[in-house]
């Protein structure tokens, strides 16, 4: 299939359903999207936001999966006993002279 014409609605929709199952396969398989969509973007003729789209309304049902090498760590949360134990001792801030302030820096400051 060539390349859809700027204007022609709905043809990389008709392109991408095309190569569906194809699609399908390959992400059950664990090839990324970029290097499926890499494969077929001249036949598609869509760009590759739309392809991912595409993969989430048509394929995985929302959204694009994450990796299954990708996880997520929970780190322990403290207890309200620990926490209390952390007190915030508030700093003084002074500001950096030449941002805000009208006096101009020296050479000595500049330099």
């Amino acid at each position: 299939m060539e390349q859809s014409p700027k204007g022609q609605y709905g043809y990389g929709r008709v392109a991408f359903k095309t190569y569906l199952k194809e699609i399908h396969q390959e992400i059950e398989s664990g090839y990324t999207l970029i290097h499926i969509y890499d494969k077929r973007k001249d036949k598609l003729g869509i760009t590759y936001s739309q392809f991912a789209k595409y993969v989430g309304k048509y394929i995985t049902g929302g959204g694009v999966r994450k990796s299954s090498t990708e996880h997520t760590v929970q780190v322990d949360p403290m207890t309200s006993a620990e926490a209390k134990s952390f007190s915030y001792v508030p700093q003084p801030v002074t500001p950096k002279k030449g941002l805000n302030d009208p006096t101009p820096l020296t050479d000595d400051e500049l330099f």
